[in-house]
């Protein structure tokens, strides 16, 4: 009998790390596939928009070009934004008792995941480039990434603290509506310094042409 007590605290304890080790891996594994694809088509986005990074138009920013690129800025953002709220929401779900298990550490794996793959990025200037990118297309990707790397962990503790684990009023939509409010206010006027930082910061960028 008092195996069998003592059998069974071991095995809950067991079967609470495998699933704690399988969301850590889930969160790795969507981490890196959610920051290739917004990358990607943040890459895509460039086409429709490319005119303002080069020509005349390189230097200036008339209030057209603003609005572009801060559209632009804010669909990728929202990109990352909702499928990020989708990863929580459904760990949420899956908890069953209105808590996400080990919250902190899933959340400095996915920033960890996220840091390690922006690392990577060395903007170079590719003469032989089939398409190639200008200073302010290749300063755009950049800033992009930079400011996910600043607001993520922000934006993820505000979907769970804020959004999800809160059952007060009011509604966790009318929550999650207004942190998407502050945070693409403080994207968009985090943006122009994180363009002036990023030369600096990443010196191939005054490599690219404009």
């Amino acid at each position: 009998m008092q195996d069998t007590n003592g059998a069974a605290p071991e095995a809950a304890g067991f079967f609470r790390f495998l699933r704690l080790a399988v969301s850590l891996i889930m969160i790795i594994i969507a981490q890196g596939m959610l920051t290739l694809f917004v990358g990607f088509f943040a890459a895509f986005m460039q086409f429709f928009s490319s005119r303002y990074f080069w020509g005349d138009l390189a230097r200036v920013y008339p209030l057209d070009k603003l609005i572009a690129i801060g559209v632009d800025y804010l669909i990728a953002g929202a990109l990352f934004a909702l499928a990020w709220f989708g990863v929580w929401w459904m760990l949420y779900g899956l908890s069953g008792n209105g808590r996400i298990r080990c919250f902190p550490l899933l959340l400095l794996s996915a920033y960890s995941t996220f840091l390690l793959l922006f690392l990577q990025v060395n903007p170079v200037y590719n003469p032989e480039a089939m398409i190639p990118s200008s200073a302010g297309e290749a300063t755009f990707i950049v800033c992009m990434g930079m400011s996910a790397a600043v607001l993520f962990p922000f934006y993820s503790a505000g979907v769970y603290y804020f959004v999800l684990k809160p059952a007060t009023r009011p509604r966790k939509r009318y929550r999650f509506l207004l942190l998407c409010s502050v945070f693409s206010i403080a994207g968009l006027a985090l943006l122009p310094l994180l363009w002036q930082l990023a030369p600096g910061l990443y010196p191939g960028l005054l490599g690219f042409p404009e």
